[in-house]
């Protein structure tokens, strides 16, 4: 009768069910307290004062009236500093038909009070260049005109006969041009080679006085082949292009915008301190940046600049931190600008929180 009796294993359902409602409850309060911790103190921190990375944006302007041809870009287009994007022709069509016809009618007086064969020569090849100058200016209208029927026909407003049309006619005005230029190209040796002679007593003769007026139509002539040279657009910056205001075919006056280009990096993060001013940002103070986004990221940077006075707040930065946009804006702040993580690569006009660590 000493013997004792084996024990009755417990049940592992009995086990489960005691650890379940005495410990389990205990551990996992203390995980949610621990990580209730570690994400307040890491990612639901205050900030210090809501950011936004600079948005840079520049206006391609014509610094002369004319015509817009050639544009090579759309929206969102990517384009380099200094990269031609398109061209504006000063020249107006009537303006530069006018000026040619006064130099045509001098250049006919002056043929006819010559009989001078190089000086008669030397005329005709003026007015060789003279064609020239017109042919230039109708290869610049027939250029003109194909681009914006080429967009018309892309959008099914012309048919294609129209645009045929109006490559011939373009393709006419180049061979018009190669073939006037080959000729005044094979008449330019001739002309150049001055054997007049000089009067050695210094008076000046007729055939002096005759080529002193002919070279000064041969500048008249340069000068309106200069004005009729188009006036390149270029890029100011990196970039991407956002918005157009002008198409190919378009005339523009002097200084109007045509197209719009936003950089693509941002060169500083610009926020404001509001009243009352609680911390006193500082030049060299360490900050730590932390993006909006899904995933937060976070880096460090440091104060650059700090304003002097209090400033409008950004509408946008008033949005970000939920406050009533006016057409006044009434919320004044203390501008301060931030070197960016190189790290982040934040977008131009992206928000962030900064929280100052010093």
């Amino acid at each position: 009768m000493s013997d004792r009796l084996p024990p009755i294993p417990t049940p592992r359902a009995q086990v489960w069910r005691q650890v379940r409602l005495q410990y389990l409850p205990v551990v996992v309060f203390v995980i949610g307290l621990v990580a209730a911790v570690v994400i307040w103190t890491r990612w639901v921190a205050p900030p210090t004062l809501v950011a936004e990375a600079e948005s840079i944006r520049t206006e391609v302007r014509s610094a002369q009236a004319g015509l817009l041809t050639g544009l090579t870009v759309d929206i969102l287009s990517t384009v380099a500093a200094g990269q031609p994007i398109g061209r504006v022709v000063v020249n107006d069509p009537r303006i530069l038909e006018a000026s040619l016809a006064v130099i045509r009618a001098e250049i006919e007086v002056l043929r006819t009070s010559t009989g001078l064969t190089v000086e008669q020569l030397r005329l005709d090849w003026l007015n060789k260049r003279v064609q020239l100058v017109a042919l230039q200016g109708q290869l610049v209208q027939a250029e003109a005109t194909l681009a914006r029927t080429t967009e018309l026909h892309r959008g099914n407003l012309v048919t294609d006969a129209e645009l045929e049309r109006t490559k011939n006619a373009r393709d006419a005005a180049q061979a018009q041009l190669k073939a006037q230029q080959e000729l005044i190209n094979r008449l330019e040796p001739v002309v150049n080679a001055d054997s007049n002679i000089p009067d050695p007593r210094g008076i000046p003769t007729a055939a002096e006085g005759l080529r002193v007026a002919i070279r000064q139509k041969d500048e008249q002539l340069r000068l309106i082949e200069a004005q009729l040279s188009p006036l390149p657009l270029l890029a100011p910056i990196d970039g991407v292009v956002s918005l157009i205001y002008r198409r190919s075919g378009e005339n523009v006056s002097t200084g109007e915008p045509i197209l719009q280009i936003s950089a693509t990096r941002s060169q500083r993060i610009i926020g404001f301190v509001r009243q009352p001013v609680t911390v006193e940002p500082k030049p060299g103070m360490r900050v730590e940046i932390r993006t909006r986004t899904f995933l937060r990221r976070s880096g460090q940077a440091t104060i650059a600049q700090v304003g002097r006075q209090l400033e409008p707040i950004s509408p946008t930065l008033l949005a970000a931190m939920r406050l009533p946009v006016s057409a006044i804006p009434t919320e004044f702040g203390l501008r301060v600008h931030i070197t960016p993580p190189a790290d982040l690569e934040l977008r131009p006009g992206e928000q962030v929180d900064v929280i100052v660590r010093d």
